[in-house]
């Protein structure tokens, strides 16, 4: 007798069952979890932020002096009392000189003193905000034009915020595209030249200008540039004195600590440039954070969810303004790396003993750091990059000194982690020495150096 099995019916595999879903939800329970995380541990990042401003505030505290603000004529001496007759505020983009300047416009106003705003590059390098703002997929040369002309008019209503008068703003109009490329690998003197020409109409006592450790290579530039045209004012006696000069520092890693809208907090100089100036600080009221926030608001291009929080940090209590030391051996970003790549980070830059110092050489096993070595029978420099170089980026030293009228661009070697460049005449102080990295015909890092010994030294 045949025994007839019954045939298993095949049924469909639920949906809820397959593999590819299954695999799909793990990853949306993975997200789920990151995210509530992430949400728990935000009071916490919030109150090690705190926790590190503390410990800053404990370091910095004996380093910072009050800014020594002087009415029109007043002071221990006659020259006391002109120090801030005529103040210049070099700004490299429009919202610089609120960002750090803005309670030093409102003091020196309540003083009877008018100073001057030089906005060196018209803002037109941020293609972000021209996407978002002009609500463009592809940029054309009249959307950065259009883009200027905003940022301008943002500027303008921001200094009419804090009380200064449109006739004391002066647009320079730069490219902040095509600088960085013109001035370093081209040697374009039109930035220097247009720059004295403002500076010896006004004959200034006091010069603001972008800090020389600032990660952002436009700030850095217009530093170099700017300590250029002083010096080579102050060589062909085209000023009556050498001004003073400050520089006001915006961006550096985590600077300013804690980020966001604290206008109780004070802003602190980072812990690491302590010893490379001579720091001041200017408090500001309640009333003068009010404008400067009203200011703040003004520049409505640059209220981008990733910027907006970081230009909101400089309304503080207090603002902060360095006095550079004449420094021959100077660090550049020694705490955390600015760059991925390490080969176009600059970590530090010295002369040697030909140049008129005294010479330094780079020693790994003590820490990265120069060291002093004996006299070498040509002036060289020396920089210190945080990886070793790489035949695919580009290298360069620009110079300008008393002993030409352009300056100067070397191409240094290649040792590891270290560059040299022998200089092709002696350096005599005063001179500029910029050291950048690039990739192509794009700036990634740029670190000055000044020496202004022979200058501060006439001065005082």
């Amino acid at each position: 007798m045949r025994v007839l099995k019954r045939t298993k019916r095949r049924t469909r595999k639920p949906v809820f069952l397959s593999t590819k879903l299954r695999r799909r939800k793990k990853v949306w329970r993975g997200i789920f979890w990151f995210a509530l995380l992430s949400l728990a541990a935000l009071p916490s990042v919030h109150w090690a932020n705190r926790l590190l401003y503390q410990k800053q505030l404990q370091t910095v505290e004996p380093f910072l002096q009050p800014l020594p603000l002087t009415k029109r004529g007043e002071g221990r001496g006659a020259r006391d009392g002109k120090l801030w007759e005529r103040v210049v505020i070099v700004s490299p983009h429009p919202d610089d000189e609120t960002l750090g300047c803005a309670g030093l416009i409102q003091s020196l106003l309540q003083r009877g003193l008018m100073p001057f705003v030089l906005v060196f590059t018209n803002g037109d390098g941020f293609d972000a905000s021209i996407h978002l703002k002009l609500y463009e997929v592809k940029i054309k040369p009249e959307d950065r034009a259009a883009y200027s002309r905003m940022r301008m008019l943002e500027t303008l209503e921001a200094m009419a915020k804090l009380g200064l008068s449109s006739q004391q703003v002066i647009f320079l109009g730069f490219s902040e595209r095509t600088l960085a490329e013109d001035w370093l690998w081209e040697g374009d003197e039109k930035f220097v030249k247009v720059l004295a020409e403002h500076l010896e109409r006004i004959q200034p006592t006091v010069v603001i200008l972008p800090s020389r450790y600032d990660d952002h290579p436009i700030h850095a530039i217009v530093c170099s540039i700017g300590w250029t045209a002083l010096l080579r004012l102050v060589s062909e006696r085209r000023l009556s004195q050498m001004p003073r000069v400050f520089e006001v520092l915006i961006h550096y890693g985590e600077f300013p600590r804690p980020q966001g809208f604290n206008p109780s907090l004070e802003l602190l100089p980072p812990s690491n440039l302590l010893l490379t100036a001579r720091w001041y600080y200017l408090p500001l009221s309640q009333e003068m954070r009010q404008r400067k926030w009203e200011a703040l608001n003004c520049y409505r291009t640059q209220k981008l969810p990733l910027t907006w929080r970081f230009l909101k940090s400089f309304v503080r209590s207090n603002e902060i303004f360095a006095e550079p030391f004449p420094l021959t051996t100077q660090p550049d970003r020694t705490g955390e790396p600015r760059s991925l790549l390490a080969g176009l980070d600059i970590t530090q830059i010295a002369l040697s003993a030909e140049c008129g110092v005294r010479e330094f050489r780079f020693e790994p096993e003590k820490g990265q750091n120069f060291v002093q070595t004996s006299q070498t029978p040509q002036g060289q420099i020396f920089i210190q990059l945080r990886g070793d170089s790489n035949s695919h980026f580009r290298y360069g030293i620009r110079i300008a000194h008393d002993a030409s009228p352009a300056s100067t661009l070397l191409t240094p070697l290649r040792h590891g982690k270290t560059l040299t460049a022998n200089l092709p005449i002696p350096l005599n102080s005063p001179a500029v020495i910029v050291a950048f990295t690039g990739y192509g015909r794009h700036i990634l890092d740029v670190a000055p150096l000044v020496l202004t010994e022979g200058v501060e030294n006439e001065r005082r």
